[in-house]
């Protein structure tokens, strides 16, 4: 914990952090992205299985019409081998000659065909009769069909190579891959949303502002903390593409974690730095608080190390009293917002 934390404060350059920062950014935008996709396409996948079992399963057993899968090419190109033909229940009397009709034939094993109607006879008993024909084949069917009932099913609609499907899903190897491996996703698709779930939040302790005991007529002083009590101590949603994706979530608190326990030191390590006057460690140990901060939310603490480093760029190193008060009181505000105990003050 504590490496990972040293190695962003050791940060060399704001560019490099904005960097780092772009970076990451982009990789979680990619994240986001493909958990969409992912999520459209697994949608899409449910919706289609929902409607195909609602279609072929309840709908006929509630709206009455029939479904049958196309075998031979006899209807080509019309129907073709793998096509669902959709039919519906028509009154006996009202086919014609040309209708396609789905009946069984009255030979062998007395299969369902789906063909059509070349002639419609009346038998002397008042029943009716048919004579029916592939399109693709060259003669007419070898028998006259006599319709049972008061209906048969007539041709409405083709679903183009959904028969093929259908037979492919019951496939032994297919129908075992379903019926274990299903299960399987769903479980561990359940499994995946419940390590994502976001952890709930407490409620933020109100920040503690900063008192100014210094003069307010001290340049150096009015700089730093320009706007200071429009900025929360510690900002939750910083950085956006961090703090907004859950699967990074965990990795964002046990950093956050670290920073506010190496806090006490990094405020420590720059206050040592400006007391000796050593531009050169003071630069470094400020990035290293001001980059820290930015990553962590800290934005106070952040607004002072960017007055800080103004200061340093300009060549002239900034004593310790005022920046001492500055960030120990910042540091302390950020303690007590995260429900940390506060520093000891020095003696």
């Amino acid at each position: 914990m504590t490496t990972m934390s040293e190695g962003i404060g050791r940060t060399a350059s704001p560019a490099r952090g904005r960097h780092s920062a772009a970076e990451a950014g982009r990789v979680t935008s990619r994240r986001k992205r493909g958990s969409r996709l992912g999520n459209a396409v697994t949608t899409a996948v449910l919706i289609v299985a929902a409607a195909a079992f609602l279609f072929l399963a309840i709908g006929p057993r509630v709206l009455g019409y029939q479904t049958s899968t196309m075998l031979t090419g006899s209807m080509s190109p019309l129907i073709n081998p793998g096509d669902v033909v959709v039919s519906v229940p028509v009154p006996v009397d009202a086919i014609a000659e040309g209708d396609i009709i789905t009946y069984h034939i009255p030979v062998e094993d007395q299969r369902v065909e789906t063909h059509r109607i070349i002639e419609v006879i009346t038998n002397a008993d008042g029943t009716t009769a048919v004579r029916t024909k592939g399109d693709a084949n060259n003669g007419a069917d070898p028998w006259t069909a006599t319709l049972q009932g008061d209906t048969v099913y007539r041709h409405a609609f083709t679903i183009p190579h959904l028969g093929t499907v259908i037979r492919t899903l019951r496939e032994p190897l297919v129908r075992n891959i379903l019926m274990y491996g299903a299960p399987a996703l769903l479980v561990a698709g359940m499994l995946v949303n419940i390590w994502r779930k976001p952890i709930d939040h407490p409620a933020e302790p109100t920040s503690v502002t900063l008192t100014d005991t210094q003069p307010p007529s001290t340049p150096t002083r009015n700089r730093r903390t320009m706007a200071d009590t429009d900025l929360p101590d510690l900002d939750s949603n910083r950085p956006p593409s961090l703090a907004d994706d859950s699967l990074e979530e965990l990795a964002m608190r046990t950093f956050l974690r670290s920073y506010l326990q190496l806090l006490p030191a990094r405020v420590g390590r720059v206050l040592d730095t400006l007391r000796r006057g050593d531009a050169e460690d003071s630069m470094d140990a400020v990035l290293s608080l001001k980059v820290s901060s930015h990553m962590a939310g800290a934005l106070r603490i952040e607004r002072h190390c960017l007055g800080l480093e103004a200061e340093l760029r300009a060549g002239s190193v900034p004593g310790p009293g005022p920046a001492g008060e500055l960030l120990t009181g910042a540091m302390r505000s950020v303690l007590a917002a995260a429900g940390l105990p506060p520093v000891p003050r020095a003696a």
